[in-house]
Formats: structure tokens, sequence, C-alpha cells
């Protein structure tokens, strides 16, 4: 997992905080399935200023992601650490700074107690920083981020994308209390202050 050192300026224990979770691959750089050098690494256009708004409204930026590509084999956990820190690198040129990266190396097949859907790494970030996950947004693009942040008792936000447009129809009639979006920019509106 990746700390930055700039977290505590961001972090305040006497109180609940409130967080922003970010799912990885297509919400916080572009997509690309098992994505694993960090020359593949592209944030995508304006995320930068849409997550220091966020940063800079109280709201501590935690990545939740699976990463299975490290269970199967198609890469080391090395390599996902290399991904990291070109990421926040990237995002730290912008001023946006990272509490810290939560990920799950696991193959489903594994059937561990970590891999999105389940709420574990958002219950597990939740109680290192005293974060009120009901205060809390989780932005993602699949099925399994909406699910993890209600089972959480999260806020999810769908980003919609081409891979899932089938999917946001029928969380519009499952969930119909999930916000969709169609850019990064939309997700401005929720900032409660």
């Amino acid at each position: 997992m990746y700390s930055d050192n700039h977290r505590d300026k961001y972090t305040n224990f006497t109180k609940p905080n409130k967080a922003l979770f970010l799912d990885r691959d297509g919400v916080l750089i572009d997509y690309i399935p098992y994505l694993s050098h960090p020359d593949q690494v592209k944030l995508p256009l304006g995320a930068g200023e849409i997550f220091k708004k966020w940063q800079e409204s109280g709201y501590l930026l935690i990545v939740i992601t699976n990463q299975s590509g490290i269970g199967r084999g198609y890469f080391t956990a090395n390599d996902v650490e290399l991904v990291h820190s070109k990421m926040c690198q990237e995002y730290e040129r912008l001023g946006v700074y990272f509490q810290e990266i939560f990920i799950c190396p696991h193959q489903p097949s594994d059937n561990c107690k970590c891999r999105k859907p389940s709420s574990y790494m958002l219950l597990q970030a939740s109680e290192k920083y005293s974060i009120e996950l009901s205060q809390s947004y989780f932005i993602g693009d699949a099925i399994s981020d909406v699910e993890c942040a209600i089972n959480a008792g999260c806020n999810p936000i769908f980003l919609l994308t081409n891979r899932t447009l089938a999917d946001a129809k029928n969380l519009s009639h499952t969930q119909a209390s999930v916000q969709i979006v169609n850019e990064l920019i939309e997700t401005t509106k929720l900032i409660q202050h």
C-alpha cells in the first residue's frame, strides 16, 4: 500500500473525517486491462482539478482497487507499486495527495475477504482514519464499486464509461439512489462542506 507523506496536512483525528474513495482503473487513470507499467499511466482530462476541489473541501482521498493481475501472475506487487508511484507523482504535481492506496491482490477464485464488492477495504480505511462513511463518497466505474460502497454504508457514485453502459441500465432499475455521472466534473456538485 502506498501512503504519501503529505497526508497529515489533510487529516484531523479529533473528529470524524469524510473521504472520497476512488477506484483506480477508469477513474484515477485511464482504463487499460491489467495495466502493469508506469508508462501506461494517463490521467483523465481535468481529473487533478476535480480531485483537488474534493480535497480542499475536507475530503481525504483514498484509493480502493482490485488488482487481480497479481494473483493471476500477470504482474507483481512491485509492478503495481511502480504504477502507483507514477500515478501519485502525476497527481502531486497538480496538488492532489492520496491518503493511502488499499489493494486487493487476489483473483476472484481466491474467495478472499478484501476483494470488491466486499466492503472490507472501506471499513479498514474508515477505522484507520476515523472516517464517517455516511458522509463519504466512492467514485467507481464498476458494479463492484457501487456494491462495495453500499455494503459499507458509503454513498456510491457510478462513473459511466463505454464499458459500463449496460451496467448503468441495470443500476437505474435496482439501485435508484445511486448517483450516476457521465463525467468526473459532475461529482463536484455533490461536495458537502
